[in-house]
């Protein structure tokens, strides 16, 4: 009696589109990694240059900074920083207060001994702060201060018992501010400003907000007076922050 064979079938040798497959997957998990970590490593050099950044910005006020642009190494090992976003509630530049500080810098070597290639800013200096630089160069007639009303600069105090506002326009000179009369308003009274008594017309017209301890290479390019006080803005090229 004969034992029935068993009938084996032949094997399919393995598919190399299977190998290949895994090969693909393999290679894009690598480089998914690869490129997570040089992201990473990115992001921590960004941060700890915004740092750096700002604790050198410690002497003039607490401000928040962002290095723009992407990626940061790549700029680092290139000596520069494309662009840095500057931004302050408060500052104090060479004893003088400031406001709303808000500056961009271009072009921003890591070695801080070089000049900054361009700077757009702006900043408010406060009421008191215009009174202090304005009598520093000239004197403010007797009794009479800076204030804004509907975002107009006047000077105010008083005449004759009575109070008196002096329109005021603020003009940008290069890096100072010069000051023209407008309006008189004595009381309730519109004056017409030919009869503004001479004392007062010589101490306005030489009136000047000296600008000149800014960083080297900076100059106005506008001015706005605001409820906290008047607003500046500033350009740049080749600053210097020493």
């Amino acid at each position: 009696m004969m034992t029935p064979r068993t009938v084996q079938y032949p094997q399919e040798p393995p598919r190399r589109s299977s190998r290949r497959s895994t090969f693909i997957v393999t290679a894009v998990i690598v480089v998914f990694t690869l490129v997570l970590g040089i992201i990473a490593v990115d992001r921590v050099v960004d941060f700890t240059t915004e740092q750096r950044i700002a604790e050198g910005l410690e002497p003039y006020g607490e401000a928040d900074v962002n290095v723009e642009g992407f990626p940061v190494l790549t700029q680092m090992a290139g000596g520069r920083l494309d662009t840095v976003h500057v931004t302050a509630d408060r500052a104090r530049y060479a004893d003088v207060d400031f406001i709303d500080v808000d500056a961009k810098l271009f072009d921003v070597p890591v070695d801080t001994s070089r000049p900054i290639g361009t700077v757009e800013a702006g900043a408010v200096i406060p009421l008191s702060t215009i009174d202090s630089l304005a009598t520093e160069h000239s004197s403010l007639p007797n009794g009479m201060s800076f204030t804004t009303i509907d975002d107009e600069l006047f000077l105010k105090g008083s005449l004759l018992g009575q109070e008196l506002l002096i329109g005021i326009e603020p003009k940008a000179d290069s890096r100072r501010v010069v000051v023209g009369a407008t309006t008189i308003q004595l009381g309730s009274a519109e004056v017409d400003i030919d009869s503004l008594p001479s004392f007062l017309t010589s101490s306005i017209s030489d009136i000047v907000i000296d600008l000149d301890f800014l960083p080297a290479g900076l100059e106005l390019t506008d001015l706005e007076a605001t409820d906290t006080g008047l607003a500046i803005s500033l350009h740049g090229t080749g600053v210097s922050l020493n």
